[in-house]
């Protein structure tokens, strides 16, 4: 039998599913399924959220299937098993029949030390590009030019670029929005307001979470505005990312 914290979270987890199934589906216009699987774990148990389809969701141009969105959430509690912790996710475009990805937006709670927590990964190639990666004067430069001589040349798939960290990385909604302005792909007419109702609830739970990462600063703003806040007796610490290095 399934423990209750474990029920908890597969039950709030589907609840999240729910809304991707509405959101997705409401935005594209026609059904998008998404489901969810319960990993194994003693400790803190992982369900992980994907499209139903193993190929990704089928992106339409002028009727036709041009792109695949592959989608992905890892979940947790949090430390305290209180909200509903990503700890990884990635959204993942590519075009049909294609197997390397155009792009994807990757979030990893607990990253590398030399890779940000939420970034962007571009599948191209551009000599100048490449040139100045294997020039960099870092660890990862200096990597890249034993590979080059080896005949291993970097590819610029493996260029991380930041996106916001823990709280600011890019949404879903933000994915369907860019595919919609800059593939036209079809989608329904209330896809402005779902994408802007989905952006709304994703930064108001942030923002709630982000509350707990410097209460001493939430609190500032909050008597900006005229509330009246009143301390506990013990201040809880900002919360300190790791540092990133490079």
């Amino acid at each position: 039998m399934m423990p209750e914290v474990e029920r908890d979270l597969a039950a709030r987890v589907e609840a999240f599913a729910q809304e991707l199934i509405d959101t997705a589906s409401g935005i594209l216009g026609v059904p998008t399924g998404f489901e969810v699987q319960v990993g194994a774990s003693r400790s803190r148990p992982q369900i992980v959220v994907s499209q139903s389809d193993p190929l990704g969701v089928p992106i339409l141009v002028d009727g036709q299937v041009l792109l695949r969105l592959l989608v992905e959430f890892r979940c947790r509690w949090n430390t305290q098993q209180r909200y509903l912790a990503v700890e990884q996710s990635t959204f993942a475009v590519r075009v049909e029949h294609v197997n390397e990805p155009l792009f994807h937006f990757d979030y990893v709670r607990n990253a590398l030390e030399s890779v940000p927590v939420a970034h962007l990964n571009v599948h191209a190639h551009r000599d100048e590009v490449v040139w100045a990666m294997m020039m960099a004067r870092t660890k990862r430069g200096k990597r890249r030019g034993k590979d080059a001589s080896k005949g291993k040349i970097p590819r610029i798939s493996t260029l991380h670029f930041p996106l916001g960290g823990h709280r600011h990385r890019p949404s879903l909604e933000d994915v369907f929005d860019m595919l919609i302005q800059e593939f036209g792909i079809e989608h329904s007419e209330v896809a402005a307001e779902l994408i802007a109702a989905g952006r709304r609830r994703f930064r108001s739970i942030q923002t709630a979470v982000g509350v707990h990462d410097d209460p001493v600063a939430a609190a500032g703003a909050l008597e900006e505005l005229g509330y009246t806040v009143r301390s506990p007796t013990a201040v809880p610490a900002a919360r300190r990312d790791r540092l990133e290095r490079y």
